[in-house]
């Protein structure tokens, strides 16, 4: 459902079923609504994605991972800010590629749902040492995203180079 976060969910379904099976039905549910947003941009287009999403937001993060897209998106849906379900309509309309999406996706949806589902169980918020882990946890996930984000235009030539779109190619061989 759109307006609810995946680490939401998730959370709930870890209290009520487990996190063994919470993995597992997040897992199944949350790459079927990721895909299906992928398509909807990739497929229908702007008009559709903003339809969905509204005018202002799809310009507001189409600005924001503008030339930037594989590396910038791919960090974004690891980490838990992001509005996760915008950012597939949006990586639709991008110049990703299916099969650079499909594994970056599944790659990070694994990490963040195994993230959110066990390491609750292991890592209390009731007591000062899991507050204290936490909130190292987000440190260094922060400056690791600062790092990243200032090392951006290699990294993204690098991922470019390596999943080009067949599109892309195509259009190459035809010049």
């Amino acid at each position: 459902i759109l307006p609810i976060p995946s680490a939401v969910a998730t959370a709930a379904g870890v209290a009520l079923f487990g996190a063994l099976k919470t993995f597992f039905y997040s897992l199944g549910g949350i790459l079927l609504g990721t895909f299906t947003a992928f398509f909807i941009g990739r497929k229908l287009g702007s008009k559709a994605v903003e339809w969905m999403i509204g005018e202002d937001a799809l310009k507001k993060w189409q600005k924001k991972i503008k030339g930037k897209d594989s590396l910038l998106l791919t960090l974004m849906f690891v980490l838990p800010f992001f509005p996760d379900d915008v950012l597939c309509f949006i990586a639709g309309l991008s110049s990703m590629s299916t099969a650079y999406f499909s594994i970056m996706i599944i790659l990070s949806r694994i990490f963040s749902i195994a993230t959110t589902c066990f390491f609750l169980n292991i890592i209390p918020l009731n007591t000062w040492w899991g507050l204290a882990v936490w909130a190292t946890i987000i440190v260094v996930v922060g400056v690791l995203f600062i790092i990243l984000y200032k090392n951006t235009d290699a990294i993204q030539a690098w991922v470019e180079r390596t999943f080009a779109r067949k599109q892309d190619k195509k259009e190459d061989k035809k010049e």
